[in-house]
């Protein structure tokens, strides 16, 4: 045991001795450098440069509001920080934040001498260690990217701090300081810090008060827990938050910058508790709007923003502390997700089966804005039930494209279809049977001009973009076009009814109306022009096939007045049956329904309504006492929906055109005497039907195919 205490101690101590010495010689060296302050930096400015926040790539959150401006729908980023200007920030509030950390920040140019020597003798005499950094030094040592606590680095700080001092003003300073300085709450800068504490946004925060600021001045002594001290946010420990606060205001009366009488009457301010919106990123999960996020990503790529912000260094657009003006209309959206979101208390999809879900799409038809959108919540399933993860076939809805060709080709829709024929017998015949002679081709590209961009072939692996071309033929698009076999997306069903809606002139559906940044100079918002707006219309339809196939679908919905009297509607319902098998072929659930909808538009919003089962049609859409769900319940949740959102909106009720039904007519078959006497229609059978009598040249020799067994429209 001697022999080894006569080895190991001896040494032990040398080391330490050593080191000691070492110590004391770096902070006499270190001490009369800062004393010599001028030759310190003349003899190291070949190796630092002033790094400012402008050139430091810091990152910013990307803000998302509503097409008003007045709400925030999302935030977007790794960093939760938005940059605010000092001119902003009362006096006596730049004072309060400053004044715990460096209440000489005045009167140093860059180096608290006195603090460092303190500071220097407080840790070779074994007090705590202390680092004494200015303001100015501690933001030179971010901007350095260099947090290590060595004698080195404090010498390197130290010469870009005078550096600052000799290039810019305090204010700048300051303003470099906190709008890049740690708060907690994974909040950086004093504008993130003010809304997470307070609930003061960035752009009010004038508003602050000196109380609020020194909350928030003694945070930063530590933010958050750090070993056994749990910091000096109040959340973690009232009493060390209170306490720091009044060494705060204390150091504030003594700079002079606040009386004793106005200390005294300050009482500590209530902050707000840690939830979701203190993270970086808030609004793109369960939230309503949250695949909202998907489309604009994607309409920053097409417009060239994300291409500007590569270019320019200004890193990922959700970090490049943009501001996203989109087309969502918050009184629309709440009136939607009232219906659709299972989340909201006393929505109508709460109170269904749990399997049943929804989607929908509300499209201003005069300059295709989306001002609602609900494709689920970007939780759990992951799934947007109205965008691509989902198309559904739409049934009797698509034949709103149907009946369009038919128009298109010359026929007038006062001409009747005998639904008595040989095929099949039921409502779906005629137009069956009308496709079968047009050509499936005819029907989607109608639907495409309409606004349908993709559709999906039974596999639904295998989209068609139809924005490229329609295929001809019966490949991939065979009779069944013509009664909405083929899976669309709420999205795009919406858009191509709101082309009818704006009597047949066509705007591609979006979502961001402006973007914007702030100018590192002025910390004012400016935009940036690859980000503005763009609305080309296009009369995509001719606007008598429209206004003609707008006169039809008024009788669809009669006297169901949308939103007060004096309001016309017009739309179109439709389902799809649940067309699984049994081993031996038969159906498993016979008499029902995988998906139902209802699209339908007024003069000023066009609106679509989807609604199936969470489990891709493994289980049939049911009302809860058991019976089918068919096209009336989505066509109840469209009216529920357009009354909410018009009387909002306040809008004025106008008229829908009535048609001038043109082409030829008279050339099918005399219609029944009513619809109750035809074997094949019931009181809501959409009729009147165009005759499909070819012209010779229209004359096919094809033989029209039977429906798909896997499902047919209702």
């Amino acid at each position: 045991m001697a022999s080894i205490q006569r080895a190991g101690v001896p040494h032990v101590k040398l080391r330490r001795k050593r080191d000691r010495r070492l110590r004391l010689l770096a902070s006499g060296v270190l001490i009369i450098a800062l004393l010599l302050g001028g030759a310190v930096i003349a003899g190291t400015a070949f190796y630092d440069q002033v790094i400012t926040p402008g050139e430091m790539m810091l990152e910013n959150a990307t803000e998302v509001w509503s097409v008003d401006g007045k709400t925030q729908i999302a935030q977007l980023g790794s960093t939760n920080r938005t940059e605010v200007p000092m001119t902003k920030l009362p006096e006596a509030v730049r004072h309060a934040l400053i004044a715990g950390e460096d209440k000489n920040f005045y009167s140093h140019k860059g180096i608290d001498l006195w603090g460092i020597g303190r500071a220097a003798w407080n840790n070779l005499t074994g007090g705590a260690t202390q680092g004494a950094s200015t303001i100015t030094q501690q933001y030179a040592r971010h901007a350095a990217s260099d947090m290590k606590m060595t004698y080195a680095r404090k010498s390197r700080e130290a010469v870009m701090a005078r550096k600052l001092e000799n290039e810019y003003s305090k204010i700048d300073i300051l303003g470099f300081y906190l709008n890049t300085v740690y708060f907690g709450r994974g909040a950086y800068g004093i504008g993130a810090a003010a809304e997470i504490y307070f609930g003061i946004p960035p752009d009010n925060i004038e508003t602050m008060t000196v109380a609020q600021a020194a909350v928030l001045g003694a945070v930063l002594k530590q933010p958050e827990p750090y070993g056994e001290a749990r910091g000096f946010d109040p959340q973690n420990d009232p009493a060390a938050a209170r306490d720091r606060w009044a060494y705060v205001l204390n150091n504030m009366v003594e700079m002079r910058w606040l009386s004793q009488h106005d200390r005294s009457a300050l009482t500590y301010p209530q902050t707000l508790p840690f939830d979701e919106r203190t993270q970086a990123a808030w609004g793109y999960t369960n939230a309503g709007t949250g695949y909202v996020m998907r489309y604009i990503e994607k309409e920053l790529f097409e417009r060239g923003v994300i291409l500007h912000l590569n270019e320019n260094r200004l890193g990922n657009w959700k970090n490049a502390g943009l501001r996203i003006t989109t087309t969502i209309d918050p009184r629309v959206q709440s009136a939607l997700e009232a219906q659709l979101n299972r989340a909201v208390a006393g929505s109508s999809l709460s109170q269904q089966r749990e399997n049943v879900i929804g989607a929908g799409v509300a499209i201003d038809p005069a300059n295709g804005r989306v001002l609602a959108y609900y494709g689920g919540t970007n939780s759990g399933i992951n799934t947007d039930w109205a965008g691509m993860d989902a198309p559904h076939p739409p049934g009797s809805s698509f034949k709103i494209y149907t009946l369009a060709a038919g128009v298109a080709e010359g026929i007038s829709v006062e001409s009747y279809l005998d639904p008595r024929v040989p095929e099949a017998e039921s409502e779906d015949s005629p137009f069956y049977r009308l496709t079968a002679r047009m050509g499936p081709q005819k029907v989607m590209q109608m639907a495409a001009n309409a606004g349908i961009r993709t559709a999906w072939r039974i596999d639904p692996e295998k989209p068609i973009d139809l924005t490229k071309a329609v295929p001809g033929g019966r490949d991939p698009f065979d009779y069944n076009a013509g009664v909405g076999q083929y899976p669309v997306t709420v999205l795009d069903h919406a858009s191509a009814t709101a082309t009818f809606a704006n009597h047949g002139k066509y705007f591609a559906p979006h979502f961001v109306i402006k973007v914007e940044r702030k100018n590192r100079k002025t910390r004012e918002w400016e935009p940036l022009p690859a980000g503005a707006e763009k609305r080309f219309g296009a009369q995509r339809v001719s606007r008598a096939v429209a206004d003609d196939v707008t006169g039809v679908l008024k009788q669809m919905t009669g006297d169901d007045i949308v939103a007060g009297s004096g309001r016309e509607s017009a739309g179109l319902s439709g389902a799809w049956e649940n067309g699984l098998k049994k081993p031996d072929g038969s159906q498993r659930f016979p008499g029902t329904n995988a998906h139902a909808w209802f699209t339908g538009f007024t003069s000023q919003i066009s609106a679509t309504i989807w609604v199936g089962s969470k489990d891709y049609n493994a289980t049939p859409i049911r009302h809860l006492d058991g019976t089918s769900m068919g096209s009336a319940y989505p066509r109840s949740l469209w009216k529920a929906f357009m009354d909410h959102a018009c009387a909002d909106l306040n809008l004025p009720p106008t008229k829908l055109p009535s048609g001038r039904y043109t082409g030829g007519q008279g050339r099918g078959t005399p219609p029944l005497p009513s619809p109750s006497q035809s074997p094949g229609c019931d009181p809501h059978c959409f009729a009147p039907v165009p005759d499909p009598t070819p012209t010779p040249a229209q004359e096919t020799t094809e033989a029209p195919s039977t429906p798909d067994p896997s499902g047919s429209p209702t």
